[in-house]
């Protein structure tokens, strides 16, 4: 009778083990499955907007380069948000014989910002990059033309509708060309070309205008802030052109 009863007793002991262990499997399974696919939606949402803001500056390049009044760009916003963001600050100044000959003042240039957990995908002074972890890559460049034999420097200001929409809807992003002009138009070129930029992206800037052959220094303004002043030696022709476009969201 007791060899029964310790048969019997083993008997519910490895059916509380084996039922434990599947339990305990299902759950590990259950748990890394699920964050896996979270990573994996977030990952193609942030993809999905680096698109998006891809084809918002190509719609923009449009108006600048191949005067079209106005673009719609349509985003999908899957639990995130856009919006308006921090403002760029542009200069662009000429010096000859020691003396600056030209520059454009000041430009403070709103930007439109898209936002999913901690990664910025933003556009502003003509260039998309992508903010996260503390650092900035480039991920469409402005459209600059650099070269000591004739350098273009398209310089787009931005009105952004201070709002910000959120949540899981598609948003249309309206941009409409408000003023295009000449700034500057220098042919008898400079002995050094000048461009400061303040943004929230300075990695992303940096490592485009130092590519373009420009030497450039850094003044940290803060955690999330830095100006460069970028210089370019004798550059022959210097024009810039200088667009208004208001952007809005529908």
């Amino acid at each position: 009778m007791f060899q029964q009863d310790r048969r019997g007793a083993n008997e519910t002991i490895g059916f509380v083990l084996v039922f434990s262990l599947i339990v305990l499997t299902v759950g590990v399974v259950l748990t890394a499955g699920y964050s896996g696919l979270q990573d994996a939606r977030d990952a193609e949402r942030v993809n999905n907007a680096e698109r998006a803001f891809d084809v918002l500056a190509d719609n923009i390049e449009d108006i600048t380069h191949r005067e079209a009044p106005s673009r719609g760009t349509e985003i999908r916003l899957a639990e995130a948000s856009i919006g308006s963001g921090p403002p760029t600050h542009i200069n662009i100044s000429g010096f000859k014989n020691g003396s600056r000959v030209f520059t454009t003042g000041n430009y403070s240039t709103d930007s439109v910002v898209y936002r999913a957990e901690d990664t910025r995908i933003r556009y502003a002074g003509g260039a998309v990059t992508r903010i996260q972890g503390g650092g900035s890559t480039l991920l469409d460049p402005p459209g600059f033309v650099i070269s000591q034999n004739h350098t273009i420097i398209p310089t787009v200001k931005l009105l952004v509708e201070d709002r910000t929409v959120a949540g899981a809807q598609t948003v249309l992003i309206r941009t409409d060309r408000s003023i295009r002009e000449v700034e500057i138009s220098e042919n008898g070129g400079v002995d050094t070309l000048q461009f400061n930029v303040s943004t929230p992206a300075p990695d992303a800037w940096e490592g485009y205008l130092e590519g373009q052959g420009m030497s450039c220094t850094r003044t940290e303004q803060g955690s999330d802030r830095a100006k460069l002043s970028c210089t370019l030696e004798d550059v022959e022709r210097v024009k810039t052109v200088w667009f208004l476009i208001e952007i809005t969201f529908e």
